[in-house]
């Protein structure tokens, strides 16, 4: 399962690549925040939880969790932005059935990179919804058990959010909500691994 999912992660993010400079031509000029191209910075911050367990009986799996990172990309039009995107997240393992590598309490820590495509919808006032689609990868890291070695899994992302542009300024606030899936075949578990991630954070663009 896990090489399929690689797989499809790949492929995702060729696909992505190549429409991006399609949809980018294809943007319409609209009165909702700024309509020049430029380079936009983000930083955000929130939490993360995992949408299933690590085991079918429910008995192993990872707390609410924390997560922070940015993203730099490159909006081609009001309607097309891609970007590169990194965060950290950790959480606590939990529950009765883990192994002794990562007992009940153990912190594991994320490091969530990839590229995306973000499709928006400006409406009236400043508000523009949005779509992300991408891929990329996690990295795992025990941070109580240091001598564990870390390992990485190809994963793919979606997401939903919502932007707000601050008057006469480069500067916009938004929320926005994420997921990752991947593979999880470590510690004895062989899992399609789902995280949620949900943050907060401004952006700006550099024209």
């Amino acid at each position: 399962m896990t090489n399929k999912l690689s797989a499809l992660v790949v492929d995702g993010v060729a696909t992505l690549v190549f429409a991006a400079p399609v949809f980018a031509q294809s943007g319409s000029t609209s009165p909702a925040g700024s309509t020049e191209a430029g380079v936009v910075l983000a930083v955000s911050g929130g939490g993360l939880s995992s949408a299933v367990d690590l085991n079918d009986a429910g008995t192993a799996n990872f707390k609410t969790g924390f997560n922070v990172g940015g993203a730099l990309g490159y909006q081609f039009n009001p309607n097309v932005e891609v970007r590169a995107t990194y965060a950290f997240g950790r959480s606590s393992t939990a529950g009765t059935a883990l192994p002794a590598s990562i007992v009940a309490g153990t912190k594991l820590n994320r490091h969530y990179y990839g590229a995306e495509l973000k499709l928006n919808a400006p409406v009236a006032g400043g508000i523009t919804p949005y779509l992300l689609l991408g891929g990329g990868a996690v990295t795992f890291q025990p941070d109580t058990t240091p001598s564990q070695d870390s390992f990485t899994k190809a994963a793919g992302k979606a997401g939903v959010g919502v932007s707000y542009v601050i008057p006469s300024s480069n500067i916009s606030v938004f929320v926005e909500g994420s997921g990752w899936a991947y593979g999880f075949d470590k510690y004895t578990f062989d899992k399609t691994q789902f995280d949620l991630t949900w943050s907060g954070g401004f952006s700006i663009k550099f024209k």
